[in-house]
């Protein structure tokens, strides 16, 4: 079994501007370090990259080696190797300018205790993807963004 969590914030800028820097995981992955830590591996192909990804989910860290694919208005990574998760970053057209959307899957082993971990990994993941929507946000809207 799995548990995902599920963010999304409205960014005041322009699409193109937003997606810019959320679908690149050399800018995107600094802005939201409180989600754990990123190591840049190799690119294997165009807009295809390997990373080292440890995310924090209370006091461990889960994670290992993602495949991590990007294009025009989307992110997304999957493990390879270490702890199954998986990351959604999309950004959509809205009325007041751009609206990224994180949603982050984690699947832990064991049966009870898993399921028990899961849950309680929702609510801490959830919280941390709001804090990275945020400083995302921030950067964007009120730093110096080309």
């Amino acid at each position: 079994m799995a548990t995902t969590a599920t963010e999304r914030i409205v960014v005041r800028r322009p699409l193109d501007v937003v997606a810019k820097v959320a679908t690149d995981p050399g800018v995107m992955l600094p802005l939201v370090a409180g989600l754990g830590r990123f190591e840049f591996i190799e690119r294997v192909a165009d807009r295809i990259e390997l990373w080292d990804m440890f995310l924090d989910i209370g006091a461990i860290h889960v994670g290992g080696r993602v495949e991590v694919v990007s294009d025009a208005t989307s992110m997304r990574w999957h493990s390879v190797r270490g702890t199954r998760h998986s990351m959604l970053v999309e950004v959509v057209e809205h009325p007041d300018g751009a609206e990224v959307s994180m949603a982050m899957t984690v699947q832990l082993g064991g049966l009870v205790m898993g399921r028990l971990a899961e849950r309680m990994a929702r609510g801490i993941a959830g919280r941390h993807l709001v804090a990275g929507l945020e400083q995302l946000r921030h950067h964007l809207e009120f730093g110096r963004v080309e």
